[in-house]
């Protein structure tokens, strides 16, 4: 097993015991970052998917793990740090791929940008869901509500992260195309990673379209579909076969 390896499941462990035992976090994601790190050292920076999700699971373990002085945001908190153990998962399971090539221009800025978007669409679209749940019961029951988050908390913090996060997507998504187009010819096919990355950008800017009218479950279903369907094209849509340098093939 390679020092990456290690460290990476070393890290799904500590996360683990970090939904009971907050006080690991921090020790959780400086094992993601450090798998990271040896990994990009033995195969080039950004060589394939382990690396981001790496990266992208131990800055959200961070994140999960400032939010402890914010108890009324403790489901916030959860999800963020369940996304992080997927994503330790993952990457043990991409480790051994041996990475692919393409320029490391567009590694920096392709890859640089969806990962910031991933992230910031992760705390979005969590504050979001969390919202619009809020704001339904203040609607039917106000007597509940006040067990749970500030809807106007939620709402600040839905607002900033998804517009962050909807910039580093567009960001992201436009300079993968772009290479696509120059590199094969196209620049968006029925690849299953191009088509949910795809999807799920559209479904995002249909939310900010109709932002001022969606409210409750179909506010909170929309963004669920559309960073369930960015996280497939992360996750899921390397195993299905792909053109992109990113695929998996075992």
């Amino acid at each position: 097993m390679s020092p990456a390896n290690l460290l990476a499941l070393g890290g799904v462990v500590v996360l683990a015991l970090g939904l009971f035992w907050p006080r690991v976090l921090h020790l959780g994601t400086l094992l993601y970052l450090g798998a990271a790190l040896a990994d990009a050292l033995a195969k080039g920076v950004f060589s394939g998917p382990a690396q981001p999700a790496l990266l992208l699971g131990g800055l959200l373990a961070l994140r999960g793990e400032s939010l402890l002085q914010r108890p009324w945001l403790a489901p916030l908190r959860r999800y963020l740090l369940l996304l992080a153990l997927l994503l330790g998962f993952f990457a043990l399971k991409a480790l051994s791929h041996p990475g692919g090539a393409h320029p490391l221009s567009l590694s920096l800025l392709h890859g640089g940008a969806f990962l910031v978007a991933y992230l910031a669409l992760a705390v979005g679209v969590g504050a979001g869901v969390m919202g619009a749940l809020q704001d339904l019961r203040l609607r039917r029951a106000p007597e509940k509500a006040l067990q749970n988050a500030p809807l106007w908390s939620l709402r600040r913090l839905e607002r900033g992260y998804l517009r962050v996060g909807y910039l580093a997507a567009t960001l992201g998504l436009g300079s993968g195309m772009a290479w696509a187009w120059g590199y094969f010819g196209s620049p968006l096919t029925l690849d299953p990673k191009e088509l949910s990355a795809f999807l799920g950008w559209f479904l995002l800017t249909l939310h900010f379209l109709l932002e001022e009218r969606l409210r409750g479950l179909p506010r909170a279903g929309l963004l669920l579909l559309a960073y369930a369907l960015l996280l497939f094209a992360f996750l899921g849509a390397p195993f299905l076969g792909s053109r992109h340098p990113s695929r998996l093939i075992f």
